[in-house]
């Protein structure tokens, strides 16, 4: 039984934290009652959702270091949330129905409403994601007032003060835009979702099934760290929480098993990152693409599911292959498949069951709303699992804690669309891209991919990618990139962002708990993902990676990718069937470069290099690695 007692969660916290979990509790069943029952009216829900989550910010993220009390500038940050968003709540038929936005005009009250609400969003923007959104936020707020005096594509017309206040606060623009709809609608669920499966012991299924499955194979904490990472990652869709969440017990079970320390935090980086782009569940960002290009989510994962597939498998060829260099043993499982599916095997309902409803094309709310459902009702199955009352409550707590990160995000986010769509801006940016590019898709997908990871350098993965729908995005799709794929090419990069230095938020966290230098853990983690920065320019010139296309150029393209991967890595680490020279190692990174490439022709030309070099391997497997020494060889 999962064990949380009522003392545990209210009778030994001050009266802040308790208060905190109550407003925690009511978010999560707000969300859920919504799913299963139908959404409000989308300001309705939208100032729900952002007023219960700014009120948890400023009671869980509080400005005292004791943490035994709260104080009065939270509290009075608080108690201003409610007022902010209970005015619109009461007020909503007038504003929806009767007022005109950016034609009415605001009432003195409606004024400092809004530049509190603002204020408000920006406060917890700081405390809860990072100073780089927070400022990024305020330069997109402070554009309007500055664009009439500046040169070439940033000039734009004057924009009243007012009108930026209308905008953001009493319309379904600026911060109660689509980013903030889809955390409404569909992002909290899937928090949800996983944080109940991880309360009721969800957690165990996935890591004692990637023990058994990968455990006594050569280096297999490793690929244990992969294979656990990677379906955790289906169900956390965030990249850094799952190296918080797997990282704390897989990294120092490779750094025992003999792997270097800012290697074992390299490989929980780059497993972990991947759960943004691992379907059933994704991250964030996946969501709010639905929303942006009209594209079901259901048809996303599909299009998503193989160059996922790559991603791990370039992922655990690497640490296979680093295993094998560094003569690294397996482990033996400390449970067994039988044990295990015992005791936690009824967890995987849940699962099953959010993603038979995702492919079957229900909405995201819905299959997350009945995901939540199955998994109270499964976890009840067996004793390992039941949770009684106290720790039901304290895993809707944890979701709702889970989901501030999101719902923030989504309405600074918010406030940086609504300024480019107020100014005109995304579409002068977009212009000039294409010019810059000078009409070519090539150099348009390398400045769009340079501009996706310099904006990771401060925002997390959702703004990131949201910006680039407003300004990078529809150009690519001027220049002929088809929509799904323009999408898919932004989301890659905003994900990738967060483990490319030099700020690199989930290598750092990795960083921290292996204890290792937080800088070459980020540039190893960068080489582990290598064939992620590759894929996206692949499925730009030719959609048969998204699975899209004819069955024969699809089984070919996937085919020569997976080949080409497999010599990638062998690329990177130096090793195959023995220690590779130099010479073996750059043929092997052009055949690898060539096969990926969704073309017969080049990819045929990349198979005759990789017959040599597996040749050549064949040959020389009988010779000493010292004969090799330390030519091309990583240390």
């Amino acid at each position: 039984m999962t064990s949380v007692t009522w003392k545990e969660v209210w009778h030994d916290r001050p009266l802040y934290q308790r208060t905190a979990a109550v407003v925690g509790i009511i978010l999560t069943i707000f969300h859920i009652y919504t799913a299963l029952f139908g959404c409000f009216d989308a300001l309705l829900q939208r100032s729900v959702h952002l007023g219960l989550g700014l009120v948890l910010v400023f009671l869980v993220y509080n400005s005292k270091k004791d943490k035994k009390t709260i104080g009065l500038l939270d509290l009075v940050m608080a108690v201003s949330v409610i007022v902010v968003m209970g005015y619109l709540i009461a007020n909503y038929d007038w504003i929806t129905v009767e007022r005109f936005t950016l034609i009415s005009s605001l009432y003195w009250y409606e004024i400092v409403l809004s530049i509190a609400t603002i204020i408000l969003v920006l406060e917890a923007t700081r405390r809860v994601v990072s100073t780089g959104l927070f400022y990024i936020t305020l330069a997109f707020l402070a554009y309007p007032y500055a664009a009439p005096y500046l040169p070439g594509v940033l000039y734009a017309t004057p924009v009243h003060w007012t009108a930026v206040l209308d905008f953001n606060y009493l319309s379904l623009g600026g911060i109660f835009g689509i980013p903030l709809g889809v955390s409404a609608t569909d992002i909290a669920l899937f928090i949800i979702f996983g944080a109940i499966l991880m309360r009721s012991g969800g957690s165990f299924l996935i890591s004692n099934v990637a023990t058994v499955l990968s455990g006594r194979a050569v280096g297999g904490t490793a690929k244990v760290a992969v294979v656990a990472s990677s379906l955790m990652g289906t169900i956390s869709g965030s990249g850094t929480a799952n190296v918080a969440t797997t990282g704390s017990v897989t990294i120092p079970m490779m750094k025992k098993a003999g792997y270097q320390p800012h290697f074992a935090a390299s490989v929980e980086a780059v497993a972990s990152t991947g759960g943004q782009i691992m379907p059933p569940v994704m991250g964030a960002a996946a969501f709010v693409m639905a929303a942006f290009s009209g594209i079901p989510y259901s048809e996303i994962i599909i299009y998503a599911l193989f160059p996922a597939i790559l991603y791990y498998f370039s992922l655990f060829l690497t640490v296979d292959l680093e295993a094998r260099r560094l003569k690294l043993p397996g482990q033996e499982p400390e449970v067994t498949l039988k044990e295990t599916l015992r005791d936690y095997g009824h967890m995987i309902i849940p699962i099953v069951v959010l993603v038979y409803f995702l492919v079957a094309g229900y909405t995201p709310r819905m299959a997350g709303g009945l995901g939540i459902i199955t998994a109270l009702l499964a976890c009840q199955l067996r004793s390992t699992t039941r949770m009684g009352l106290p720790a039901i409550f304290a895993a809707l707590e944890d979701g709702a804690k889970g989901m501030l990160i999101v719902v923030v995000s989504c309405a600074a986010a918010g406030i940086i669309v609504g300024t480019v769509d107020l100014t005109g801006l995304g579409q002068r940016l977009g212009t000039a891209f294409i010019t810059l590019a000078g009409g070519s898709l090539f150099l348009a997908l390398l400045l769009g991919m340079f501009v996706a990871l310099l904006l990771g350098l401060g925002l997390p993965t959702t703004p990131a990618y949201i910006v680039q729908v407003a300004t990078v995005i529809p150009a690519l799709i001027k220049l002929g990139l088809p929509p799904i794929a323009a999408h898919m090419f932004a989301f890659y990069y905003s994900c990738l962002s967060i483990v490319t230095p030099p700020v690199a938020a989930a290598s750092y966290t990795a960083a921290a708990i292996a204890q290792s230098d937080g800088w070459k853990t980020g540039w190893t983690a960068a080489r582990l993902a290598l064939v992620a920065y590759i894929i996206p320019f692949m499925f730009a010139f030719d959609q048969s990676l998204l699975l899209i296309g004819s069955i024969l150029d699809i089984i070919i393209h996937t085919i020569t990718a997976l080949i080409g991967v497999l010599f990638l890595a062998v690329a990177c680490e130096g090793y195959f069937m023995r220690r590779l020279i130099w010479f073996e190692r750059v043929v092997s990174g052009i055949a690898a470069l060539m096969l990926i490439v969704p073309n017969w022709k080049v990819s045929m030309a990349g198979g005759i290099l990789i017959a040599l070099v597996f040749l050549a391997q064949f040959r020389g497997r009988g010779a000493a690695d010292g004969k090799y020494s330390a030519k091309g060889v990583k240390g």
